[in-house]
């Protein structure tokens, strides 16, 4: 019995790519708000924030070679209980383990940022836009409860930062239960036949704008998504209302989530979609620098659609550009290893930026400095092109 037959129908396959991306952003969104509560110092702050991004560049490289040892399903499996392991850990001995757990959870999402696109491109074949927008959907819906309700819980619980990190490992346990009956596959896929042979995927200058694309767009999620609530504290708003205003950041990327991979699956070419996607993130960062708090949430709003169209695209290019699902996994692992060193440092440039100047204004220039530079990957990577045929780019 082939790994293509073996796991579950693609009903059941499709809920548990949703259940699986769903968890793989709380351990990540849920952090920010509880920032001032952890008794961190400035610096140990941007690291807290930072690491994670550094662990989806690092541990990306490790998926294709999971992937290749034990199969995509099983490889899932193992990702989500050292998810489960990490953000279980770091609640239950916060003084200890807050920076191994993140390390954990980080990693393992990192591995799952890999094998979920390929998993797309081999069994939703047929469906890539609309799999891609309920991936990216349930991802950023996941991001953006972590986000808002991290502080009622935590307030609910009496100010137990405990409380406040454990609530996010109840989707993971979920997701790993959810995805128990994929296990089934009992070998990993195999190369078809347009797939790449004898060169790594690092040699193709095309695969470099795909992941400069993923890269630039990250940092600027990652930025905002890391620092928008300390920005507007900073600025007088309570600290519950700076935590919605995070919430409405990602809560709004659900509409670019369900809008842009549709929509750009339909096109010739993807660089209409990644043109609006980029200048509407360029209006965001304006009003966030610009304007004044009582507009915050609108800037929130038009930079939440924006960085949800801008992820789904990132992913969507990833899988249109593979001719088959291993180029898939090759051209994620690639696209997210070297992307999220990228986006690493823009957390991590931001809290330094902001310790420097005791100003917001200096980091948010440079995401706008980012949000200019990201055209030239953006237009290149969205060409109607692939890697791994026998006419693919080079």
């Amino acid at each position: 019995m082939t790994a293509e037959t073996a796991v579950p129908g693609l009903a059941v396959s499709a809920v548990g790519v949703v259940l699986v991306a769903f968890s793989m952003r709380q351990a990540v969104s849920g952090v920010p708000p509880l920032l001032r509560d952890l008794g961190l110092t400035p610096s140990l702050e941007s690291w807290l924030v930072t690491i994670p991004v550094l662990c989806f560049s690092l541990g990306a490289l490790a998926g294709p070679r999971l992937r290749a040892c034990f199969g995509e399903e099983r490889a899932i499996l193992a990702m989500l209980a050292l998810l489960l392991s990490g953000l279980l850990a770091r609640a239950a001995w916060p003084e200890l383990a807050l920076f191994p757990g993140t390390i954990l959870a980080g990693v393992a999402i990192a591995v799952l940022n890999v094998l979920l696109p390929s998993v797309v491109k081999r069994r939703f074949s047929n469906n890539v836009g609309f799999m891609m927008a309920a991936y990216t959907t349930a991802m950023t819906t996941g991001a953006a409860l972590g986000a808002g309700l991290t502080v009622p819980a935590l307030r609910a619980a009496g100010g137990s930062v405990q409380v406040g990190l454990v609530i996010w490992a109840i989707p993971a346990a979920v997701a790993l239960l959810a995805w128990m009956p994929q296990a089934r596959a009992d070998a990993p896929p195999p190369r078809t036949a347009g797939a790449m042979t004898g060169e790594s995927i690092w040699r193709r200058p095309f695969a470099w704008h795909v992941m400069l694309f993923m890269g630039f767009q990250s940092l600027l999620y990652y930025g905002p998504l890391s620092w928008l609530p300390a920005i507007y504290r900073d600025r007088g708003v309570d600290p519950a209302d700076a935590g919605f205003l995070l919430m409405l950041f990602n809560a709004c990327g659900v509409v670019g989530n369900l809008t842009a991979p549709v929509l750009a699956s339909r096109l010739p070419d993807q660089r209409p979609a990644v043109a609006v996607a980029i200048a509407f993130t360029s209006v965001g960062l304006l009003g966030i620098l610009l304007g004044p708090t009582a507009t915050a949430p609108i800037w929130a709003v038009v930079l939440g659609i924006a960085q949800g169209a801008s992820l789904s695209l990132a992913l969507l290019l990833i899988v249109l550009r593979s001719a088959d699902s291993d180029v898939a996994a090759r051209l994620s692992s690639m696209a997210q290893a070297g992307g999220y060193a990228i986006a690493a440092c823009g957390p991590l440039a931001m809290g330094w930026l902001h310790a420097a100047t005791n100003s917001w204004t200096t980091p948010l220039l440079l995401l706008l400095a980012v949000s200019a530079a990201i055209w030239i990957p953006g237009m290149v990577a969205g060409r109607n092109v692939q890697i791994g045929g026998q006419a693919g780019p080079r």
